[in-house]
């Protein structure tokens, strides 16, 4: 049975969404992997750049058929399979692929369809992602910065939480309260997460705020997680930091996955490529 991932902060520009494209082409070099772009916004969706790959036809008639707005009707969707345009158009990168799915995001109608639901609107999400999670090693779940009712349906339907974290100044206001928000939905619903993986991101290590920041989250943040009710139960991790680094917004602004950007164009940014590697081993790890 496939493991559920959400990756989930209430901020936005905290690296959720490149968090979930690095992690699930990790993944992917082994394993069967879906994201799911459950974010009105549609960045995961728009980082993919499914547009610069598929025939405009046949991307519209996929919509047309497996729009995800049909699963609030209770209806079966079919992924998108990007195996085959994971890699560059030169096709340069060595980076191994095994199978990686896509569940577009259909835009600001999320959020007004999953309102209009009449019952049972929370656990929309859950109930397709059960329907379909044996097909998967992982589903990776992208969220909007924001609580609301797509919000519950992600904490509702994971397995784990994934929470990255800027270590930026100010990065902390508010984390607490975030935390005490999914305490309480663990409570409302009698929740249990196997692992609650903190990622510390963006990190420069020439910053005096990064520093401090990246101390508070080993130190005072994970002290108030493991004294909460429902939040402390769980396998609390904190993975490797990922250092702020251009090469990530290039790889996006290409619409290529960072590890096949830095196989084709940047090779002496190996380091990175092995941080990857070594986050993904644990949380791997801490799943099975």
């Amino acid at each position: 049975m496939g493991k559920i991932l959400a990756c989930i902060n209430q901020k936005g520009g905290v690296a959720k969404t490149s968090t979930v494209s690095m992690l699930a082409r990790e993944l992917a070099k082994t394993k069967k992997v879906l994201m799911v772009d459950f974010d009105s916004q549609s960045t995961l969706t728009k980082l993919v750049n499914i547009e610069g790959y598929f025939d405009t036809y046949a991307l519209q008639e996929y919509i047309y058929k497996n729009s995800m707005l049909k699963i609030f009707n209770r209806e079966t969707v079919e992924p998108l399979d990007i195996t085959e345009i994971v890699k560059d158009n030169d096709n340069c990168s060595s980076a191994l692929i095994n199978e990686l799915h896509l569940l577009p995001s259909p835009g600001v109608k999320l959020g007004f369809t999953a309102e209009a639901v009449p019952t049972g609107k929370n656990t929309i999400l859950k109930r397709y992602l059960n329907s379909i999670k044996d097909e998967y090693d992982f589903i990776i779940i992208d969220s909007l910065p924001s609580v609301s009712i797509l919000f519950e349906n992600i904490l509702l339907a994971a397995d784990s939480l994934i929470i990255p974290i800027q270590t930026k100044f100010n990065a902390m206001t508010g984390a607490n309260n975030f935390i005490e928000i999914i305490d309480n939905v663990m409570a409302d619903y009698e929740l249990n997460y196997e692992n609650i993986f903190i990622l510390p991101t963006m990190y420069d290590k020439r910053r005096k705020d990064d520093k401090e920041t990246l101390a508070e989250i080993n130190t005072s943040y994970l002290k108030y997680i493991h004294a909460c009710n429902y939040v402390g139960r769980s396998n609390i991790v904190v993975l490797d930091t990922i250092p702020e680094r251009a090469v990530v917004s290039k790889s996006q602004s290409y619409g290529i996955f960072l590890q096949d950007y830095i196989e084709c164009y940047e090779k002496g940014k190996g380091d990175l490529l092995l941080l990857l590697e070594n986050m993904t081993k644990k949380i791997v790890k801490n799943c099975n």
